[in-house]
């Protein structure tokens, strides 16, 4: 069997005989099926509340702009400290935000909840970064692309999951239950992280420097020189803005939602499940097509973004909900695929003393493109209406990547292997 090749049966294979591989992907596993569930019931919450239909947009720009902000200290601490005890200590916190939505609801403060939405949001830049800078530790080199691609299809269908049965609990149950479970996922998140055993960073080698050896700034300016001078680290770290700029889109899936279709929490549900399945397909089928030549990763990351703002210009024609959640699965179908294949570039190719700091700076300005692109949808559909909108941010996502592929042409045109042949050694 080829191990570069992810199947159901070698991701079960790999669950069954790495432990500490399966008590990451599961505390992985509940702590997003949990955000999902909370995603839903606040963004319908304060929808309702305000009586904006961008008001979801501005929900998703809380979720991920504090991300943006910290990530890249979140990542110097990564290098720093000790990763597992980090990531369990978030957990622990991030409690406390999961359990101030709860009293948002009940005082019916939809501020409150926005505040607890970018609390979470900050918590999680010192949680998600550090465990992709982490996964290389955990798994042997064999073993990481089926290990990243599964890690990377858990926020699909997590998504998937998550968001059609959060639509569906709070029609049942009512908006609470679904906060009290998220609640509860970061404790049990916190007792699997906990339990083990390999150590999540290697020792450094007697010569190499250390993250403590200096200041602050100048490490991360180290990490910043790093990637400057390795043309297939930078390349990899700005591929992810492509789909960022168009993901302010995602924000106003709910506004689609009620406006287009006349649909509520069971609407948002469909969409953002739709959103899910693309994410849990697209890594899949990614890391299969690229399998062990390194070339089509990158031809892979710019096809991908392109994919993601032709599907999004044609959401606002769709006549239907159906076909307007097919339009959302094609475009995260290419955003899956490219989050997943460019973050296990850059584990391959960055020593692991810099790691956590470039998984920072990655999902730093991922996240950035993101809260900015929300913010914008959040403006412009006011402004322009919610149409205007998804054809400027999807146009942006589109004209974005077609520049990444050109100017990337070399590594997709170069050798086959370039990832592990261009990595310094630790």
């Amino acid at each position: 069997m080829d191990t570069a090749s992810p199947s159901p049966r070698s991701v079960l294979a790999l669950l069954r005989r790495n432990a500490d591989y399966r008590r990451l992907f599961l505390a992985t596993v509940v702590s997003m099926l949990g955000d999902w569930f909370a995603f839903v019931a606040i963004s319908g919450f304060v929808t309702e509340t305000t009586g904006h239909l961008s008001a979801s947009a501005a929900v998703y720009a809380a979720s991920v702009l504090p991300a943006s902000l910290l990530s890249p200290f979140a990542g110097l601490l990564a290098d720093r400290m000790d990763r597992q005890r980090l990531m369990v200590t978030v957990d622990l916190v991030r409690v406390l935000p999961a359990l101030g939505m709860l009293a948002a609801l009940l005082w019916r403060a939809p501020l409150l909840a926005l505040v607890c939405v970018a609390l979470l949001a900050a918590l999680s830049a010192f949680f998600d970064p550090v465990a992709e800078a982490s996964v290389p530790n955990v798994v042997s080199p064999e073993e990481l692309p089926i290990a990243q691609a599964a890690l990377g299809s858990v926020w699909g269908s997590m998504l998937f999951v998550g968001a059609a049965l959060g639509g569906l609990a709070t029609l049942a149950f009512g908006r609470h239950v679904s906060i009290l479970l998220n609640a509860a996922t970061f404790l049990l998140s916190a007792w699997l992280v906990r339990g083990i055993r390999r150590s999540f960073q290697r020792p450094p080698s007697p010569d190499a420097p250390t993250a403590a050896d200096t200041g602050t700034w100048r490490q991360l300016h180290e990490a910043w020189t790093f990637a400057r001078r390795h043309p297939i680290s930078l390349s990899l770290l700005t591929t992810k803005v492509g789909v960022g700029l168009g993901n302010g889109l995602v924000g106003l899936l709910p506004a689609f939602a009620a406006r287009n279709f006349g649909s509520g929490d069971e609407g948002v549900g469909l969409l953002l499940s739709a959103r899910g399945l693309g994410a849990l397909i697209g890594p899949v089928l990614g890391q299969r097509w690229v399998r062990r030549d390194d070339r089509r990763l990158f031809l892979a990351c710019g096809v991908s973004m392109i994919t993601y703002g032709l599907a999004y210009l044609l959401l606002p024609a769709a006549p239907s909900l159906l076909l307007a959640a097919g339009c959302v699965l094609l475009a995260h179908l290419g955003g899956g695929a490219q989050w997943t294949l460019s973050t296990y570039g850059l584990q391959v190719s960055t020593p692991d003393r810099l790691r956590g700091r470039i998984m920072g700076l990655d999902f730093g300005l991922a996240t950035l493109g993101i809260g900015v692109s929300s913010l914008t949808a959040s403006v412009a559909a006011e402004a322009v209406g919610l149409t205007r909108a998804a054809w400027g941010l999807a146009g942006a996502s589109l004209l974005y990547g077609s520049l990444w592929l050109w100017k990337t042409r070399r590594l997709w045109r170069g050798q086959p292997n370039v990832l592990t042949t261009s990595r310094p050694q630790e």
